[in-house]
């Protein structure tokens, strides 16, 4: 366990896994390591929990456990009553608010959201930005700037076969 994701007035309020010699060890496992359909939030390939874009996994689901209740940013509204995610390490207590929110089809869309997980290269940080004003729900441009640390949460949608469902938030 690196840290502790938490979202105030929803029920996602979670421990998030880290096992980078392994990345999907938590996705069908249970915090103790038994077998779990509901795994465990987890930090992706490639990230980690001081990168510049920690990309947290968590399935979807259906009884709106784990990210069950992420699509929920889908609505504006919802990130009005919630624009704030709670990410804790073990060392430090951090927020991040929420920029950017999407739905993604991982057989039909061009932008592999899930390989930036390092921003360090301005050039790379603003491909990544120009990919989520593309694709973000609630339009417009993106509030963040480089140098900025980001936390992409991304869960299954069921809008299609393979489909994502992500939200970005800036750390504050």
């Amino acid at each position: 366990m690196v840290g502790w994701l938490s979202i105030e007035g929803t029920v996602i309020d979670y421990p998030v896994m880290y096992t980078p010699e392994d990345p999907e060890y938590y996705l069908h496992r249970a915090f103790d390591g038994s077998d779990a359909k509901s795994g465990c939030l987890f930090i992706g390939e490639d990230s980690g929990p001081d990168a510049s874009n920690i990309i947290i996994y968590g399935h979807h689901m259906k009884d709106n456990t784990m990210f069950g209740t992420l699509v929920d940013y889908g609505d504006e509204a919802f990130l009005e009553e919630h624009p704030v995610i709670r990410f804790d390490t073990l060392y430090e207590l951090r927020e991040y608010e929420v920029v950017a929110a999407f739905y993604y089809d991982l057989d039909k869309d061009d932008f592999p959201y899930y390989q930036y997980t390092d921003l360090i290269d301005e050039t790379v940080f603003d491909e990544y930005l120009d990919g989520l004003a593309r694709y973000n729900v609630y339009g417009g441009d993106i509030d963040a700037t480089y140098g900025d640390q980001l936390l992409t949460l991304s869960t299954c949608s069921y809008h299609t076969d393979n489909g994502r469902f992500v939200v970005v938030a800036r750390r504050s």
